[in-house]
Order: structure tokens, then C-alpha cells, then sequence
């Protein structure tokens, strides 16, 4: 999915060099226009020429915008800081996964758990029986009755 085109204000606009570092080494490093972070107070974007910043992340995607036409970049980070110079971004994260990398591993996880015995052990009947009797006791639990 290509991204969609620039407004004619950002056409001509500069971009600037964005590293992405986790504990394991550089995940990315690249030119972007745009890059919106998991900032420890809030979601915040940076461009091209912004003031000098040290901020911690929270837990989140960053979320960066290449300044060919390709398909945006996002990256999950597990907290971390970022540094933020008028031509460079440097995200330093404790973990760092790929979009890509993090829906492949989902995968792979789901494929696992439904391979275990125990969902091998639930027929379809069982399976919504369990699921009714969980959900029967979070109503419960939501209008401040006692679990029985």
C-alpha cells in the first residue's frame, strides 16, 4: 500500500535522518519526512528542523514516513528515549520489532496455542460453554455482585 500523496505544502519539504537502535543493535536507519512517537506524556510527531528534544517513550509504535513513495514504517518499542536534533532523530529502545517482524510472530504464537493439548482439548460445544460461563461472571463482576 503506497502512501497517499503530499499535500503541495509538504511536497518540497526536507527531510532528515531517523535511527532506530534497540538493545540488540540498529533495526533502522533511513530518511523520512515525518516521524509520531509514543511519547511518556502522549503520542508527538517530529519534522523536519525541530527544536531540540531528550523524551522518554512509552510502550507503542513509531510510526515513520519515508520520504520516497513508499508504505510507512512501524516499528513497536517497549519504552525507551529519543533524541531529536533539527536534522537527526536517533529512538533508542529497550526492544524494537519490525510491523512485519511483530505480525509474524503473532502468527507463530497463534499457530502454537492452537496446536497446545488444551485447545485440542475443547470441542466447539465446550468452547462456548467456557466462553458463556466467563462472560456470565464478568457481568457479574462489572454490576459489583459476588462471583459464585
Amino acid at each position: 500500500m503506497a502512501s497517499p500523496p503530499l499535500p503541495a505544502l509538504l511536497a518540497d519539504a526536507q527531510g532528515f535522518s531517523l535511527q532506530i537502535l534497540s538493545l540488540a543493535g540498529e533495526l533502522w536507519n533511513g530518511e523520512v519526512r515525518e516521524v509520531s512517537m509514543p511519547g511518556s506524556n502522549g503520542r508527538f510527531g517530529v519534522m523536519a528542523r525541530h527544536a531540540p528534544l531528550l523524551g522518554t517513550l512509552r510502550e507503542g509504535m513509531v510510526s515513520a514516513y519515508p520520504l520516497t513513495p513508499e508504505p510507512p514504517l512501524h516499528v513497536y518499542v517497549s519504552g525507551g528515549y529519543v533524541e531529536v536534533q533539527p536534522g537527526k532523530v536517533i529512538v533508542m529502545a529497550d526492544l524494537a520489532l519490525r510491523s512485519d517482524d511483530l505480525d509474524e510472530a503473532r502468527a507463530r504464537v497463534a499457530a502454537e496455542a492452537a496446536r497446545s493439548p488444551m485447545a485440542q482439548a475443547f470441542t466447539d460445544e465446550d468452547y462456548v460453554r467456557l466462553h458463556a460461563e466467563l462472560m456470565h461472571q464478568r457481568a457479574l463482576q462489572l454490576r459489583g455482585l459476588p462471583w459464585k
